[in-house]
C-alpha cells in the first residue's frame, strides 16, 4: 500500500501529470482536433502559472499551517517527552570530519533544530520515529540521532523508531516506545503542513501529543510584490506537499 501510495503520488502531484497532458494534446493534434488541443493547451500554462506563484501556494498552504499555533511556555511544561518524525535524509551524502553518518532532508532539518532548541530550555526523553522509507542503508532515526549527539543531546536521552514507512506507523511503533518508558504526553514536532494529519493520526491511536509545527512554508506577508507573482518552482513543490496532505487526510479519515 504504501509504495501504490507513493507512485501515485509521484504520478497525479507532480510534473507527471504534465507530462500526461502534454502526451494527450499531441494524440488530439495528430488526429486533427486543433481546436481541442489549443484549449487544452491554454489550459496547462495557466494552471502551470497559477501553481508556481507565492499567493496561489499561500492560499493552499495556510490552512494546514494555522491549524495548530506553536508550543507556548506553558504547553512545554506539561510534556513528558518529545516525539520528532521523519521528514527524509541522504543517507549516503559526505559529512564532515569524515564520520560518514548521512544527513537530514531540508525539512527534517527544522524539525532536528527546533527539538534540539526545545530540549535545551526544556531536557526530556526525545524519542525520534522514522525507518529506512524505501532501499536505503541507514533510517531516518539514525541519522537525526547522530545529528543532535554532535549538538549537544545527551545519547541516553534519545530513543530511535527505526521501522515506522507511515505516518501510522509512526504512532503505532510510537506508542509502544511510551507504554515501555511510562510516558503519558508527548511534544509533537513535524512540518506545520504534516502537523494537522500526524495528530490526528496519534490520536486515532491513543496517543495523546502536544502539538509544536515548525518548518513553516508562507511568509505571511500582508501584501505581495511584483516578485510573488513570478514563477518559482518552490512554490510548485510547496503546494505539491500541500496536496499531499490533504490526500492522507481524506485518506485515514475514509479508512
Amino acid at each position: 500500500m504504501f509504495i501504490i501510495q507513493k507512485i501515485i503520488s509521484n504520478i497525479f502531484i507532480s510534473p507527471g501529470i504534465f507530462i500526461i497532458a502534454l502526451l494527450l494534446i499531441l494524440i488530439f493534434s495528430l488526429r486533427k482536433k486543433r481546436t481541442l488541443s489549443r484549449l487544452l493547451l491554454i489550459k496547462i500554462i495557466i494552471l502551470t502559472y497559477l501553481l508556481s506563484i507565492e499567493p496561489v501556494k499561500d492560499m493552499i498552504i495556510q490552512p494546514l499551517e494555522k491549524k495548530y499555533n506553536p508550543i507556548t511556555n506553558e504547553q512545554l511544561k506539561t510534556g513528558d517527552s518529545y516525539i520528532v518524525l521523519g521528514g527524509g535524509i541522504y543517507d549516503n551524502a559526505p559529512t564532515s570530519l569524515g564520520e560518514n553518518t548521512g544527513i537530514p532532508s531540508k525539512s527534517a532539518m527544522y524539525k532536528i533544530v527546533e527539538t534540539v532548541k526545545l530540549y535545551k530550555i526544556y531536557p526530556m526523553k526525545i524519542i525520534i520515529s522514522g525507518g529506512i522509507v524505501y532501499s536505503g542503508e541507514k533510517s531516518e532515526g539514525s541519522v537525526y540521532k547522530n545529528l543532535m549527539i554532535s549538538l549537544g543531546v545527551p545519547k541516553n536521552d534519545i530513543i530511535v523508531e527505526g521501522k515506522s514507512k507511515t505516518t501510522a506507523e509512526n504512532a503505532r511503533f510510537t506508542k509502544e516506545i511510551m507504554k515501555d518508558l511510562k510516558l503519558k504526553k508527548a511534544i509533537l514536532v513535524t512540518s506545520a503542513t504534516h502537523m494537522n494529519r500526524s495528530v490526528y493520526i496519534f490520536e486515532k491511536y491513543g496517543v495523546e501529543v502536544i502539538p509544536n509545527p515548525t518548518g513553516y512554508q508562507s511568509r505571511y506577508k500582508e501584501s505581495y510584490g511584483i516578485e510573488s507573482y513570478l514563477p518559482n518552482s518552490y512554490n510548485f513543490v510547496a503546494i505539491r506537499s500541500a496536496i499531499w496532505e490533504y490526500i492522507g487526510i481524506i485518506f485515514y479519515k475514509f479508512k
